[in-house]
């Protein structure tokens, strides 16, 4: 049975751009396609037209089965939920299709537990990482039984451990005549899933086979410089750790964390650093840890936003203070849209420099270096995740700080993009800049000095012994 159908559909973006072209796609029961693509290409766009093609002005015919019901994980969690707690808000579908309360509890827990969230029900969402917000959306959406789930990019929010509880999940869904579109740029995962697999390239949907015999998986593009640092059996090691507990001191250190604890109030403690962790002119560390661990909220404090923690934090030589360290520190969140606010890219940039003083010709720069150049009158609001995230990064490298903290950095980027920003993050270095980057899973291998790794609420700091090649 056909569940949706796209025939000769047509989209133009803005004034005269064609977004897509002549665009066609059939899903019948039962079958799983993924759509990958170019930052930027329309992918998200795509799965919104199919969700919703009454909310667009396109030609072309787009088919709905009568008993089409579709779920939808958005890329960005915050856009997609609604209520103040996990129970609530798995429970919000169920509300809706006036389910007995009874009956709700059993289900909502289920869902919880399928996609690997199983959390008191009263629990907070704001006290939620990222990734395990992914996982509430997932829940949600799921538990109302939809016949289509449309998936937009889980790799980038999903630690391993999610990735492999989706595939489970969604194995499960397509043996029971569930269909699934997933958007991703790394597909490697998904392979043993993906029944069809597509490239959304100059507007039209292209087979993956012939699309891509010339373009390498943005995984295998990692992999160049990745390495495992988990002991798990399931993960190869490709580089060598070793405590950091001798190292010849340094100069030019930037940032101590010294036998510190972070607590959200009233909250059994997130985080434990018990030792002292440091950071020099010059570092690359890599902050990894799976979904929830306390990245996010280790940046938090770094940066002053929070100062939910016991313990010292020195940066610059100074306690943590939000608005303290001006142009000294860069800091991109895990959620673009949190710091994108001005009219054009060029103006997002040019905020900050007029803002310290600083020559207005570093965004140009910058832009040029992240081939962002042709975005420069572009509303920033009105981009692709991952275009937002390209952005925001921009923005804060072009001041020049001395520090950056950029949260989860390569989220949405194709291969095109990301080695683009592993360069323009080379040069920071390079030019006495120190950076930390935080990922769920350990990558980069190549480029850094050390990393702290986060495993069972601890944080511990390791050199990174880079084999001779």
């Amino acid at each position: 049975m056909t569940l949706l159908a796209l025939h000769q559909v047509e989209l133009q973006q803005g004034s005269s751009t064609d977004l897509y072209q002549n665009l066609n796609l059939q899903i019948n029961a039962g079958e799983c396609h993924c759509i990958s693509g170019a930052t930027g290409c329309g992918k998200t766009t795509l799965l919104q037209l199919m969700a919703m093609p009454n909310q667009f002005n396109y030609r072309g015919k787009i088919t709905h089965s009568p008993e089409l019901i579709i779920g939808m994980i958005m890329q960005d969690p915050h856009v997609q939920l609604v209520r103040e707690t996990i129970g609530a808000e798995v429970a919000f579908g169920l509300e809706n299709l006036s389910v007995p309360a009874l009956d709700m509890l059993p289900l909502v827990e289920q869902a919880l537990a399928k996609v690997g969230l199983a959390l008191p029900l009263n629990t907070p969402v704001t006290h939620l990482s990222l990734g395990q917000k992914y996982r509430l959306m997932l829940a949600a959406q799921w538990v109302f039984e939809p016949n289509l789930m449309l998936i937009d990019e889980p790799w980038a929010q999903l630690d391993n451990q999610g990735i492999t509880e989706l595939c489970k999940v969604l194995t499960d869904l397509l043996e029971a005549g569930v269909s699934v579109v997933i958007v991703e740029h790394n597909t490697d995962p998904f392979t043993d899933i993906i029944d069809f697999q597509w490239q959304l390239t100059l507007g039209e949907l292209i087979p993956a086979t012939q699309a891509l015999q010339a373009s390498e998986p943005i995984a295998d593009n990692i992999s160049r410089h990745t390495a495992s640092l988990s002991s798990g059996d399931n993960m190869p090691v490709n580089m060598a750790l070793q405590q950091n507990g001798d190292a010849a001191a340094q100069s030019n250190c930037l940032l101590t964390l010294s036998d510190v604890t972070i607590r959200y109030a009233n909250q059994i403690a997130t985080l434990h650093i018990n030792d002292t962790v440091s950071l020099h002119a010059g570092d690359i560390v890599g902050l990894f840890g799976e979904n929830g661990c306390g990245k996010t909220s280790l940046f938090n404090q770094i940066v002053g936003v929070s100062d939910e923690y016991k313990g010292q934090i020195s940066l610059l030589g100074k306690t943590p203070k939000l608005g303290l360290f001006g142009a000294n520190l860069g800091f991109l969140m895990q959620r673009p849209s949190r710091q994108l606010f001005e009219m054009t890219v060029l103006q997002e940039l040019e905020f900050s420099l007029k803002r310290f003083g600083l020559p207005l010709t570093n965004a140009t720069e910058i832009l040029t270096q992240l081939n962002l150049l042709p975005l420069a009158s572009h509303s920033p609001h009105k981009l692709s995740y991952g275009q937002q995230h390209l952005v925001a990064l921009a923005s804060v490298l072009c001041i020049k700080p001395k520090i950056l903290l950029l949260d989860d950095p390569f989220a949405g980027l194709d291969n095109h993009y990301f080695p683009l920003v592993i360069n323009a993050l080379k040069h920071f270095s390079e030019n006495g800049g120190a950076i930390i980057f935080s990922s769920h899973r350990p990558i980069l291998s190549s480029l850094l000095s050390k990393c702290w790794l986060i495993e069972q609420q601890q944080l511990t700091e390791h050199n990174v012994l880079k084999r001779a090649s």
